[in-house]
């Protein structure tokens, strides 16, 4: 996907309206020029950023124009343009190392490309990756033109047409001899050079041809450097170097990182809060929720965040980075006692996480590389690679929920024989209050001990030195932060865990195809209400409802599984529509008999299924479960005196 910034000249479109930035002063204000008559509107940043993340703002690439008499049609507002990198591992590979030399030619000649003093940029990778087939400053340069003038597009730097990789173009015993040369020659503390590996390679080959009738292709000495280089960098300094010297190497690389600019290293990481939280509806414990947060390592500025029953999930991840990258405008009016303004938006150019299985994901993964977001892991046994968001929860835990009703410390010791359970007071919409009110205008307005600035102070005047990057639209936004599956088209439609999602346009794709054929399916485990199907054709997806809309209007893909489970149980061997409507009321009665259990496990489960309420930065709507009036909430919040104080030593 292309990332947009605000700028002199771009284009976009406000309630469907074309208009164009017509200059921007130097507060920050923009003057809007709308094409039809030329008339000027005055926007703050802060509110276009939340006019697009209330999807009534689309911006527009460098390089796109809008007609002045172009109106979305119905057909065309179903339809999100599909930026993939449906790559091979090789061609992402590939597409990543060129990207790195472009941010280090930026790094030491600026933003404008040019093909002179490239060769320290050039170095400086070489030596980072350790890249056996360095590109020469022209080839760079071009690399350069060509992501800078596609709008900073990642994909721009994919391969093009069906361009295979080296590996493709070479038999399987070709590639074979190559391996098992690598491995007896290169993979060997005597580090013979890889010159003389290749020399080894062109004699067994010349060797193997001289007995064949019709000769063997093999790689050139560059192709054989480049499918060289593409061995992972560890497993290679292991065995030509030994283990300890590669732990050592990769250690000092992530150690002390430095950054320059806002969102240059964001960090990300969850922790179980040190708090049991009660239900809303019954009163009883439900136990303790997760928080997943994002951190900016320049500005110490808390990016977005989610919290919930779920466990740290690939899901519970994009729904931080999407708080992340969208607007905090909502703060006013959820939580007007807050006095302070929530500055931070954008997305990151470098997603640091550590080794969790949600982090490995392929799911996370396409989603980093579609917002140009680069995706970096922690070293094993490495937690200070990403301390600064680690000190930060623990801070938080110290901060807010030790000092609230029900918490449970940090540890067994410090809890002695104080019972949270019994003692919880605390729903978990009044927890995101507090940590809304505590990150907002405490954390944020007091002086960081390693930046000796606010981290509010920090953001600012980032802003000033760059501007933060935006996906063009909500709806692009909410087609990435989604989870991808491969599914058969037929007279049906498509088949999602057991729902069927068809539309006249779908109809339309099939008839074009003549054919049943598989199609790429993307949906959000949120919202089972609609999907997105890939249109190869015309190279972008199709929005499709589910034909049983009374059943999947706000449900989650959790609630539906567990209705279907209970289905399968009851013995019914088929599912209409009003059978499954039941099934629904009677998992929603489930879960309130749950609420009341006594065992905290089973009250905990019931609230990570229950209906959701989600935040107002959230795109999914859901059913609203009616509160009952609280008559405690001035005895809660009475012993919760916050005070700007000074950290002691460890807080961050």
């Amino acid at each position: 996907m292309k990332v947009v910034s605000f700028h002199t000249g771009l284009h976009l479109t406000l309630n469907s309206v074309p208009y164009r930035i017509d200059r921007i002063l130097a507060e920050g204000d923009c003057y809007l020029e709308r094409l039809s008559d030329g008339a000027l509107l005055r926007k703050s940043k802060p509110e276009l950023v939340g006019l697009l993340s209330s999807g009534e703002l689309v911006l527009k690439s460098s390089g796109t124009s809008i007609k002045k008499e172009s109106t979305p049609t119905e057909s065309q507002a179903s339809r999100a343009r599909a930026d993939l990198l449906r790559l091979s591992g090789v061609e992402r590979t590939e597409l990543l190392r060129k990207y790195e030399y472009i941010k280090a030619a930026i790094r030491y000649r600026g933003g404008n490309p040019t093909s002179t003093g490239l060769n320290t940029a050039i170095m400086e990778i070489v030596k980072s990756i350790d890249d056996a087939a360095p590109p020469h400053p022209k080839t760079l340069y071009g690399w350069w033109r060509t992501w800078l003038d596609s709008g900073q597009d990642l994909m721009s730097l994919a391969p093009k047409g069906n361009k295979s990789s080296p590996r493709s173009k070479f038999s399987k015993e070709v590639m074979s001899e190559l391996h098992t040369l690598v491995e007896r020659l290169w993979f060997t503390r005597e580090k013979l050079p890889i010159k003389a590996v290749y020399d080894a390679f062109c004699h067994r080959m010349n060797e193997l041809n001289g007995l064949r009738l019709t000769p063997l292709k093999f790689p050139s000495r560059a192709q054989f450097y480049r499918i060289v280089g593409q061995i992972d960098k560890y497993d290679a300094m292991a065995a030509r170097e030994g283990k300890r010297v590669a732990d050592k190497h990769f250690r000092a690389t992530g150690a002390g990182a430095v950054t320059h600019h806002i969102l240059e290293r964001v960090e990300v990481d969850h922790t179980p809060l040190d708090v049991i939280v009660i239900n809303e509806r019954t009163g009883l414990a439900d136990g303790r929720p997760t928080l997943t947060l994002l951190l900016c390592r320049h500005s110490r500025m808390v990016l977005g965040f989610s919290i919930g029953f779920e466990p740290p999930s690939e899901l519970s991840v994009m729904r931080a980075l999407r708080h992340a990258i969208l607007s905090k405008a909502y703060v006013k009016e959820q939580y007007p006692d807050i006095l302070h303004t929530w500055l931070a938006y954008g997305i990151p150019l470098t997603l640091i996480c550590d080794n969790g299985l949600e982090f490995h994901s392929h799911q996370l993964r396409r989603v980093c590389a579609e917002l140009n977001i680069e995706l970096q892991f922690c070293p094993k046994q490495q937690p200070h690679y990403k301390g600064a968001v680690e000190r930060f929860l623990g801070t938080l835990n110290r901060a807010v929920c030790h000092r609230i009703p029900g918490t449970t410390f940090s540890n067994i010791a410090h809890r002695g024989d104080y019972n949270s359970a019994d003692m919880a007071r605390i729903t978990l919409s009044d927890l995101k209050s507090l940590i809304h009110e505590w990150i907002i205008d405490i954390y944020h307005q007091e002086v960081h001990r390693t930046t000796h600035r606010t981290p509010t102070a920090m953001w600012t005047d980032g802003l000033g030195m760059v501007e933060p990057l935006l996906p063009e639209s909500l709806m692009q936004l909410n087609l990435i932060l989604t989870k991808e599956t491969t599914r058969r088209l037929s007279h049906q439609g498509v088949q999602v865990h057991h729902l069927f999602y068809n539309s006249a346009e779908l109809g339309l794709l099939r008839i074009r195809s003549n054919a049943r054929y598989d199609v790429s399916v993307r949906y959000d485990p949120e919202d089972m209400g609609a999907v997105w199907v890939y249109d190869e054709l015309q190279g972008d997806y199709i929005h499709v409802p589910c034909t049983n809309p009374d059943y999947t209007e706000g449900l989650t893909l959790r609630q539906h599984d567990q209705i279907l489970k209970d289905t399968k149980q009851r013995g019914l061997d088929e599912q209409d529509e009003e059978e499954l409507l039941e099934s629904k009321a009677r998992f929603q009665q489930k879960i309130e008999d749950l609420s009341r259990n006594k065992l905290i496990r089973e009250r905990k489960k019931a609230a990570r299924d229950a209906m959701p309420v989600p935040p107002s930065w959230s795109s999914n709507p859901a059913l609203e479960i009616p509160k009952e009036p609280d008559t405690t909430a001035e005895s809660l919040f009475e012993p919760l005196n916050f005070k700007v104080v000074t950290r002691g030593q460890g807080d961050d």
